[in-house]
């Protein structure tokens, strides 16, 4: 298994393109599977610098709503015309940054919503025998960094709730990989809920949303040290990014030490 980090907010490499969003690319003998899209072509462009052939993708899954994971979907399509692309049922709803008297649409092109290579899924939907996606998470974060993202309804706005977030479980070669957009209802809750479907991961990957990238705040140091702590008593190793926020990073690296990794845009790990 082959996970090559195709968009993030951060990059080392100047000839690739960082942006606010997430992308990875999982290659197993399968499947090539792109994990989110971030919000522009950038992907495409970092792919074809690494050498990556967006043509031959086969799954396609979206992590959530936002258009920081899924606002390149037309984009792919444009390049792709063979992927099935995974998404919860809710994925489309209008979803806003809403904070005092702001308010802007972060959602996706709802005119994507009818389209025949788009599969809603369910609370899990087993795939193959490599691929498994599941949103069945128990609890919400614990922190406040989401407090500001919510769902417009006929009576206002509301708290998003989450209900279109899912995450994916890759399971080939002997190995168990957790993949997670911005684990908008806690690592800790979609770790519990991944290890009841799948014993034995072995690493996790995605963003924490332990900071707000609009307010620039991060969650207390006591609550990323806590995670940080209880993540840390198991043998998995994390790698994180984009929402984690690099100052919230520094802490949860000070406790877990080689057990977490930052996965910048660019960087490859091969299990």
């Amino acid at each position: 298994m082959k996970i090559t980090a195709l968009l993030e907010n951060t990059v080392k490499d100047p000839a690739l393109k960082a942006k606010h969003g997430l992308s990875f690319y999982i290659e197993t003998t399968k499947h090539k599977v792109l994990f989110d899209l971030g919000p522009d072509d950038s992907y495409i462009h970092n792919a074809q610098m690494m050498g990556i052939d967006l043509t031959q993708v086969d799954t396609v899954i979206i992590s959530h709503g936002h258009y920081d994971h899924g606002g390149a979907l037309a984009s792919f399509f444009s390049i792709n015309d063979r992927a099935k692309v995974f998404l919860r049922p809710q994925a489309f709803g209008p979803y806003y940054y809403k904070r005092l008297f702001k308010k802007k649409y972060i959602g996706l092109d709802v005119e994507l919503v009818v389209n025949d290579r788009i599969f809603y899924t369910d609370d899990t939907l087993p795939i193959d025998e490599e691929l498994f996606i599941f949103s069945d998470v128990q609890g919400q974060h614990s922190g406040k960094s989401g407090h500001c993202l919510h769902k417009k309804t006929a009576n206002g706005y509301k708290r998003d709730d989450f209900l279109h977030e899912q995450n994916l479980i890759v399971t080939a070669e002997g190995k168990s990989v957790l993949f997670s957009g911005c684990s908008h209802r806690g690592i800790d809750n979609i770790l519990k809920a991944a290890e009841n479907h799948q014993s034995g991961i072995q690493a996790v990957f995605g963003g924490f949303h332990l900071f707000n990238p609009t307010t620039k705040a991060v969650e207390s140091p006591k609550l990323i040290g806590e995670l940080a702590n209880e993540l840390a008593e198991s043998d998995i190793v994390y790698y994180t990014g984009h929402c984690t926020g690099n100052d919230a990073f520094e802490i949860l690296k000070g406790i877990m030490g080689e057990k977490i990794q930052y996965f910048a845009t660019g960087s490859v790990v091969e299990f």
